[in-house]
C-alpha cells in the first residue's frame, strides 16, 4: 500500500512538474552518507529532461564546496545550479544593500568563501581569541573596528560571549545591517540522541543581545532566495515543487513562493510530526501543511529504470 501511495505521488509530479528544488540536508544525505535511493532518483530526474536545483540553508559551505560534495555522494552538479544561504547573504550584500564597508560575520567559511567571491570585505570568522569575562575593563578589550556597515550571522561552532559582544556593539548603529542566513533550530542529524543547535539559535542570540531583528533573512522560507533562484533561471511556479524535510522552512518556503510541495520524513519532519500537521486543522498552519508527504526520497527509486 505504500508503495502504492508513493508511486501515485511519483506519477503526478513527473507529469506535472519540469522542476525539482532539492533541499539537501535530511534530504539527499544525513551527516555524511547518502540516503539510500536518493541519488537515483535525482539523476533520473536529470536524465528525464527535469531542471533539478538544489537549495540548502546550510551556510557552513560555499557553492563550490557543496557542488564537491553533491558529487561525492552521488548528485553530481553544477555551481550555477546550486544554492546556498552563504551564496545569497553574499549577493544581498553586494547587489542589493550596496555596502562599501566591511561586514563582521558569525559564521563559517563558507561565507567568508562567497563574500571573497564579490570582493567584500569581513572580520569575524574562526575563533575569537579575545579572553572575555563580565568583567568591565576586560570587556574593552574586545576591539571594535571602524566601517562595519553590516553583521552577518550564519552558523557558527565557534561562537562565543566576545563574538556577542561585538554582534551587538555594532548593531547598535542603526545604520548597520542586520542580515541572517536562515533560522532553523537544529541541524538534522538522523538518529542520534544528540540535539545540534541550528543557526535559528545563534541568531536569536544576537537579536537578543543587540535588541533588534535581522533585517533581511536570505534563506527558506524567505522570498529572497527563490528571487535569486528565478534571476538565473527559467522557472514556471505551477510547474515546480519543492522537496524538504522541514515544514517551518522548506514547506512554507514552497506554499509563499506558489511552488507545490513534498515533505519528506529523513530529517527535522518525523512520523508523528507529519500526522500531527495533516490532522491539525488551525489555518495558521496551513503554509506548513505539504502537498504530498513521503517517507523518504529513496521510495522512489525502485521508479526510475
Amino acid at each position: 500500500m505504500a508503495n502504492a501511495k508513493a508511486k501515485k505521488v511519483f506519477n503526478e509530479l513527473i507529469a506535472s512538474c519540469d522542476t525539482f528544488l532539492f533541499d539537501c540536508d535530511g534530504v539527499l544525505w544525513q551527516g555524511y552518507n547518502a540516503i539510500p535511493g536518493a541519488a537515483a532518483v535525482v539523476n533520473f530526474l536529470k536524465k528525464s529532461g527535469k531542471q533539478v536545483i538544489f537549495v540548502t540553508n546550510n551556510s557552513t559551505k560555499s557553492r563550490d564546496k557543496y557542488v564537491a560534495k553533491l558529487s561525492s555522494l552521488g548528485f553530481p552538479s553544477e555551481r550555477k545550479n546550486t544554492f546556498g544561504t552563504a551564496y545569497t547573504s553574499a549577493k544581498y550584500l553586494k547587489d542589493i544593500a550596496k555596502i562599501n564597508g566591511k561586514v563582521y560575520v558569525i559564521g563559517n567559511e563558507g561565507i567568508g568563501e562567497e563574500l571573497d567571491n564579490l570582493g567584500i570585505e569581513h572580520l569575524g570568522i574562526g575563533p575569537d581569541d579575545t579572553s572575555t569575562s563580565q568583567d568591565y575593563d576586560d570587556i574593552k578589550r574586545c576591539e571594535l573596528q571602524e566601517n562595519v556597515e553590516a553583521v552577518l550571522v550564519g552558523f557558527d561552532g565557534h561562537i562565543s560571549f566576545s563574538k556577542l559582544i561585538k554582534a551587538g556593539s555594532y548593531l547598535r548603529d542603526p545604520n548597520c545591517i542586520f542580515v541572517a542566513t536562515n533560522d532553523d533550530s537544529r541541524v538534522p542529524l538522523g538518529d542520534s540522541d544528540h540535539i545540534v543547535p541550528g543557526t535559528g539559535a545563534m541568531v536569536k542570540s544576537v537579536c537578543i543581545v543587540a535588541g533588534r531583528e535581522p533585517d533581511v533573512w536570505c534563506g527558506k522560507p524567505g522570498k529572497l532566495m527563490f528571487e535569486c533562484i528565478q534571476k538565473s533561471h527559467d522557472i514556471d511556479p505551477d510547474q515546480t515543487v519543492m522537496v524538504g524535510d522541514n515544514m517551518k522552512t522548506d514547506i512554507v518556503f514552497g506554499k509563499q513562493n506558489g511552488l507545490k510541495t513534498l515533505l519528506v520524513g529523513t530529517g527535522v519532519a518525523t512520523e508523528e510530526t507529519i500526522k500531527a500537521i495533516l490532522q491539525n486543522s488551525d489555518p495558521a498552519l496551513k503554509e506548513q501543511t505539504p502537498d504530498y508527504v513521503l517517507p523518504s526520497l529513496g521510495d522512489w527509486a525502485d521508479f526510475c529504470s
